[in-house]
């Protein structure tokens, strides 16, 4: 059987194409009892919208915006790259795709970057920011312009965005605790934690959920206060070796980037032991930890992957449709020095 038309519809609905078009376009103009044949009529013939088709006739495409954090960090590099492949591959959709940045875990510099994403010239925005209330504020605002919001690899408040495109980070801060103790034959003693700042949330998710696991699993093992090192490689090296200098370390755990400076002070320490190193994400400096013997584990979330789903959802969400909350999910991959590449 032929598949049904916007012609079937109109016949079906005893109402002109160009109504039809304006329903399906969501064009406004037209009387409610023709809006209900219209919907009935596209029950009936089973009639499904080609979106193709349709932006194509109107001469329309898909404007996405994404913005990322500013800096020379490993992953954003390959979400960068990444989006552009995925950009070309797309392009047969007519996608245009503006990518922009704010500093890293800077509000403020987050809330003027997204004050000049413009409404007009935008139909999805893919954010990675900071959970906190004058950013959640700009994001309930794009949403009331029209924009629709992606969180992507960082969520932030539901409230404030429509779908999110990451893992489960509080599920990777269980992972790493598990390893953690794991890998110690007496887990007793001090462990650091190093994060990049504990406004985003994919980093407090990760800290909720080692702490859930040294407590439960491993009571003997005490977390010193939480470091932020911003992702700075120079900073993080140096809280790193003061760190190891005072006191003896059973563990690291690193939830951010700027992990050039962890390989940095782990190579350079005098220590005859060496704490358990566990991070995030697989990059070139976080592979030549593993190969040095001077890392122990990463868990790695694949950004290639994070953004095929989320160019798809954004094409969706742009068109309309309805996206569950949980669409968005990444696995995470273990990697340690056997199987890293």
């Amino acid at each position: 059987m032929n598949r049904p038309t916007i012609h079937d519809v109109a016949r079906e609905a005893r109402v002109s194409l160009a109504t039809v078009d304006r329903v399906l376009n969501n064009r406004g103009g037209v009387a409610a009892k023709s809006l209900e044949k219209v919907h009935r009529a596209v029950d009936k013939t089973g009639y499904v919208r080609d979106q193709f088709a349709a932006n194509l006739s109107r001469g329309r495409g898909y404007r996405f915006t994404f913005l990322l954090p500013a800096g020379q960090s490993a992953f954003v590099q390959n979400l960068t790259a990444a989006i552009t492949v995925e950009s070309l591959r797309m392009r047969k959709d007519r996608i245009t795709v503006d990518v922009r940045s704010s500093k890293t875990f800077d509000p403020a510099a987050q809330v003027a970057a997204l004050r000049r994403i413009d409404p007009d010239q935008t139909d999805c925005a893919a954010v990675m920011v900071s959970d906190v209330a004058p950013v959640r504020a700009e994001l309930a605002r794009l949403r009331a312009a029209g924009v629709r919001i992606l969180s992507l690899v960082s969520d932030v408040a539901v409230g404030s965005r429509d779908v999110y495109v990451g893992p489960d980070n509080e599920v990777g801060g269980r992972i790493a605790g598990s390893f953690m103790g794991r890998f110690m034959r007496n887990p007793t003693g001090a462990v650091l934690v190093i994060a990049g700042s504990l406004a985003a949330r994919d980093h407090a998710q990760r800290l909720l959920g080692f702490r859930q696991v040294l407590a439960a699993e491993f009571p003997g093992l005490s977390l010193l206060p939480v470091v932020e090192g911003f992702d700075d490689p120079k900073r993080i090296a140096a809280l790193a070796a003061q760190a190891m200098a005072d006191a003896p370390l059973m563990g690291i755990y690193a939830i951010g980037a700027g992990n050039a400076g962890l390989l940095s002070a782990m190579g350079q320490t005098n220590s005859v032991f060496r704490p358990v190193t566990i991070l995030h994400e697989l990059t070139d400096t976080t592979r030549t930890g593993l190969r040095d013997n001077l890392f122990d584990l990463v868990i790695d979330q694949d950004p290639a992957r994070a953004i095929t789903r989320a160019m798809t959802i954004m094409r969706d969400l742009a068109d309309g449709q309805t996206v569950t909350p949980d669409r968005g999910d990444i696995p995470l991959n273990i990697f340690i020095k056997e199987n890293v590449q």
